[in-house]
């Protein structure tokens, strides 16, 4: 007797999303971490550390896969073709179906992280000419470009010059330089491009759900998780440059989220609007004024 088919189920899969979901990319940013917190940053550097670098750049890259995994999930269920530019891929489709989303200023910050990682995948070659006192005490550096080794004329209007990093979201474009800061900004805004597509489009086109263990608690929201580290850090240059970056995407795109989710941006004291208020483990607590709020179980 044959067997005869009773059900189908079609499938679409997102494999590369998994790096985030599952833990992956977290690891890598906590053990970037690590020799993150030994920095001087009180010092000039042209570089950050090899092990901090390393760890920074494959989660940059596996985040990045994460997003363009989407973005063809996203796509094939709009019924739409993919075309080059990941960016304008997103903005159009959120355009499509709330007609006011600022299409501009999200492909931006999209074009930023885009601009970090091709710096990282197409090894993109710097000279960098560091200035010593007889000392040896740094005392500036000089980064150029070299010619045919990394494509210049897309980072007009969104890089730098002198520092090189990117006007927006302040990613490092030099490959050497990425590190914890980069990494640990470009998955506030993966948070933010998940909280988008499942406000706008709907759960079922982008279906992200986090499986992470952090000090022997699984948690299941990102944000936290991030503001599990931002209180650690060490750097409070990084700390207000990016409250900073928050204030201005939540002003932009806050209405475009989950109001009922804990998202980055809106993970924010209602008091001191530092970012991190809503911690793993149920913790509700300002690490810059102390404001906090008792969870009752």
């Amino acid at each position: 007797m044959t067997n005869r088919i009773a059900r189908k189920e079609k499938i679409i899969t997102v494999v590369g999303a998994n790096y985030i979901s599952y833990g992956v990319v977290l690891d890598l940013l906590s053990k970037a971490f690590e020799p993150y917190c030994k920095s001087p940053f009180t010092r000039k550097q042209f570089q950050v550390s090899i092990w901090e670098n390393t760890h920074a750049t494959a989660g940059v890259i596996l985040t990045v896969l994460g997003i363009e995994a989407y973005r063809n999930r996203i796509a094939y269920l709009d019924k739409r073709k993919i075309g080059k530019n990941v960016a304008s891929d997103l903005s159009t489709i959120f355009k499509k179906k709330a007609s006011i989303f600022p299409t501009g200023k999200f492909e931006e910050i999209i074009k930023e992280v885009m601009i970090m990682r091709d710096s990282i995948a197409h090894n993109h070659i710097y000279k960098v000419e560091v200035h010593y006192s007889q000392d040896w005490t740094m005392l500036g550096h000089k980064q150029k470009l070299l010619d045919g080794y990394g494509d210049s004329k897309r980072f007009s209007g969104s890089v730098v010059e002198k520092t090189r990093k990117t006007k927006v979201l302040r990613f490092n474009v030099q490959p050497a330089k990425i590190g914890f800061e980069d990494l640990f900004t470009l998955l506030a805004i993966f948070d933010l491009f998940v909280g988008i597509s499942q406000k706008v489009l709907g759960n079922a086109y982008l279906p992200f759900n986090l499986s992470y263990e952090l000090n022997g608690h699984w948690e299941d929201n990102l944000s936290k998780v991030l503001a599990y580290y931002f209180e650690l850090i060490p750097n409070p240059k990084f700390k207000k440059q990016f409250n900073s970056i928050l204030k201005s995407l939540k002003a932009d795109f806050s209405s475009f989220i989950d109001s009922l989710n804990t998202w980055v941006i809106t993970n924010i004291c209602p008091r001191c609007y530092t970012f991190g208020i809503d911690k793993p483990n149920n913790v509700v607590k300002c690490c810059k004024c102390t404001f906090g709020v008792q969870v009752i179980h």
